[in-house]
């Protein structure tokens, strides 16, 4: 049976993943989504906390979300699957956003669970699946379903990345180098391990090393062909045990040797670079930034935040001391992301807007993850000379 959908302006939104308040991604989504005037919720959809986590660490502080939500918005049905959930349109009726952002592993189940339900666009938080040929089948069935996807990653559209690329642009003939850098603040091993253990369960290339990797796949031209070695720079790499046996990077530094494309004098200078270095400390402080170097030139850093996000940021980290620090650092380009999508919807607009990762970038950002993740430890258990080649595919 299909829901009645009144005439508005406004986007029914349907939220899929809060998790723990003040820590969880879904949580942070729907905090901001809660105070745009252009989307309704229909609904929230949280499968531990409703579910089998009722008693869980984190589930008193859902419970009293909850109670809020409920005094605040009691329209919005609160649920713990998808199965729960009504038809929410038919062929004819306005478009339902759905914004997905449990934990990876459960990403795929929700993403089926969301598309028979009808919604006609979905915003699928990064990476979206544990592998690209999970992804991969995801893709194929919002191909089949017309729905279109915007995968989270923020970095595509910070000013930050913008301004190295406009910086790169202008450096044709000086044989830069080119550096993409982000670091988190887990201070103690204790937060670091609930994080890895939890929400970042993943590992450090899938879940963190991925926002670098799709500014590689969709900015700078970078696919698994074109990547011919993957050098590991072992003093700036550490790992750290999970549950022995199981290890994870703490913090990691390599570089992606690339092939020539063909025709490539037609492409951006981006495009064409023969090296990307990539570096990740999961404890390296609250910022992340691109590094573009030239010989006989002064390297010029370009940073997320800015000093004066960095102001704003301390600012916000003083009153929610609980809050994850890189949600703050990361407020307006996820606001930009996720909120120039429901724009684009609701101006009627096919498809994705320009500039942001859809599913066919997001795949190919997995697929670098996949080859790489592998490639890392193979070069760490291998030693000397921490190189792992590619062979070339066709």
């Amino acid at each position: 049976m299909t829901v009645e959908v009144p005439n508005t302006d406004q986007l029914r939104v349907v939220g899929v993943g809060c998790g723990e308040p003040k820590k969880s991604m879904g949580w942070f989504h729907l905090q901001q989504m809660l105070g745009d005037p252009r989307l309704k919720f229909d609904a929230v959809v949280e499968p531990w906390f409703l579910g089998a986590g009722k008693e869980a660490p984190g589930s008193e502080a859902f419970a009293k979300f909850c109670e809020e939500m409920r005094a605040k918005h009691p329209d919005v049905l609160l649920c713990s699957s998808t199965e729960e959930l009504p038809m929410l349109r038919g062929p004819d009726d306005p478009p339902v956003l759905a914004v997905i952002a449990g934990r990876t592993c459960d990403a795929p189940k929700l993403f089926r669970g969301m598309c028979e339900r009808g919604v006609s666009h979905i915003y699928l938080e990064k990476p979206g699946a544990e592998s690209a040929a999970d992804l991969e089948d995801l893709a194929l069935l919002a191909r089949e379903q017309g729905v279109a996807v915007v995968v989270g990653y923020n970095k595509n559209v910070s000013d930050y990345v913008q301004g190295a690329l406009a910086q790169l642009e202008g450096m044709e003939d000086m044989s830069p180098t080119v550096v993409l850098e982000h670091n988190n603040a887990f201070d103690t091993d204790e937060d670091l391990l609930s994080f890895v253990r939890g929400p970042g369960a993943e590992g450090l290339v899938h879940n963190m090393c991925c926002h670098e990797l799709a500014l590689a796949a969709t900015l700078f031209g970078v696919t698994r062909q074109r990547v011919h070695a993957v050098v590991l720079e072992p003093d700036e790499s550490e790992l750290f045990e999970l549950v022995a046996p199981k290890e994870d990077w703490r913090r990691v530094a390599y570089r992606l040797l690339l092939r020539d494309v063909e025709g490539s004098q037609q492409l951006p200078l981006a495009h064409r670079l023969p090296e990307l270095r990539f570096v990740a400390n999961r404890s390296g402080g609250n910022f992340s930034q691109v590094r573009v170097t030239a010989q006989g030139q002064e390297e010029r850093c370009f940073r997320l935040p800015s000093p004066e996000q960095e102001i704003e940021v301390r600012a916000a980290q003083a009153e929610g001391p609980e809050v994850r620090p890189y949600f703050f650092q990361q407020a307006t380009d996820y606001q930009r992301l996720r909120g120039g999508f429901a724009q684009h919807i609701l101006e009627g607009l096919p498809g994705t807007p320009p500039g942001v990762v859809d599913l066919r970038g997001a795949v190919e950002t997995l697929r670098l993850a996949d080859m790489i993740a592998h490639a890392l430890r193979e070069c760490h258990q291998a030693g000397e000379p921490w190189l792992y080649p590619i062979p070339q595919t066709a």
